[in-house]
């Protein structure tokens, strides 16, 4: 049979009672707080990990506010400019066909000077061919009488053939 010693059995529970008091308080105690420490230390960390995600959310989601404005504004700055392209490239044609338009009515009046000239040049000629055709054909000059009444005649057929064409 196993007998025990009951000094040697009371002399080990005080040797094992007293080496858990000095490994309690030596030991188990700061491993404790240090424990306790990196608990603390790593919900911190999550917590500002998470108000670190909650920021970027935030930015992100001001970024894509001002990403959309940004291209509002820039499509409106074309449409803007386009208009404004438009107006532009309307006043040039409006002013070019003015331009055209003023540039013919002056060519329109030139010419009915000119042509006006030009008949009054013929008109001279003729007088002046017919009078020395005449004065040839009589043989002699004519009176200022006859040569008036000749050139008034002369000239009303003239005036009536211009008309027929």
């Amino acid at each position: 049979m196993i007998e025990i010693s009951w000094p040697l059995l009371l002399a080990q529970v005080v040797t094992f009672l007293a080496a858990m008091v000095i490994v309690w308080k030596l030991f188990w105690g700061p491993l404790t707080r240090m424990m306790e420490e990196r608990t603390r230390k790593i919900s911190d960390d999550l917590e500002r990990a998470e108000n670190g995600r909650r920021e970027i959310e935030a930015l992100e989601a001001d970024y894509h506010c001002r990403l959309a404005e940004i291209e509002e504004q820039a499509s409106k700055q074309i449409k803007d400019a386009v208009k404004k392209g438009t107006l532009a490239r309307e006043e040039i044609l409006s002013g070019a066909r003015q331009e055209a338009q003023r540039i013919l009515e002056k060519a329109q009046q030139d010419l009915a000077l000119e042509r006006e000239n030009v008949i009054r040049e013929l008109r001279n000629q003729v007088t002046d061919l017919s009078l020395a055709a005449v004065e040839r054909l009589l043989g002699q000059g004519l009176d200022q009488k006859v040569q008036g009444r000749l050139l008034d005649g002369f000239i009303n057929e003239v005036d009536n053939l211009e008309n027929v064409q």
